[in-house]
């Protein structure tokens, strides 16, 4: 009996620990190929500001971050990525699970004349996605 109540310890401790570690890392990622042609690294961070009433151990509204409309990475907080594109002119948008078609998105031209490399995830006061770029934010 007491093996049976040991081993029961041991699957709930070993389930509650895998469901918090399911959140450390970006999912479903495109664009992670390294190659001459595509020699453009952007670096994408989620913060840590939480959705509606997730919390950090139970997150039900990630960030969708899309390149050119292809989902390239679901984002939980604190979550980062590289990606390697081609040289071009791309739309970043962001979506998650607060409204119906509701994104933020941004045109930008990523080549080696692009210095701020860094695009942060983040969610509004009404939980709404958006991106922050200090190059866009300064052109507008």
């Amino acid at each position: 009996m007491l093996k049976i109540i040991s081993v029961s310890a041991v699957a709930i401790i070993l389930t509650a620990c895998s469901m918090s570690s399911n959140y450390k890392r970006p999912v479903n990622l495109l664009f992670q190929e390294k190659s001459a042609e595509k020699n453009q690294v952007i670096h994408v961070k989620r913060d840590k500001k939480l959705c509606g009433e997730d919390s950090a151990k139970q997150q039900e509204c990630p960030i969708s971050f899309y390149v050119d409309d292809f989902k390239a990475g679901t984002f939980y907080i604190n979550n980062q990525a590289n990606y390697n594109l081609y040289p071009n002119t791309y739309t970043l948008k962001v979506k998650n699970c607060t409204a119906k078609c509701d994104s933020h998105e941004i045109d930008i031209k990523i080549d080696d004349e692009l210095t701020n490399r860094e695009f942060i995830l983040s969610v509004d006061k009404d939980g709404k996605p958006f991106i922050i770029h200090m190059d866009t934010l300064q052109s507008q």
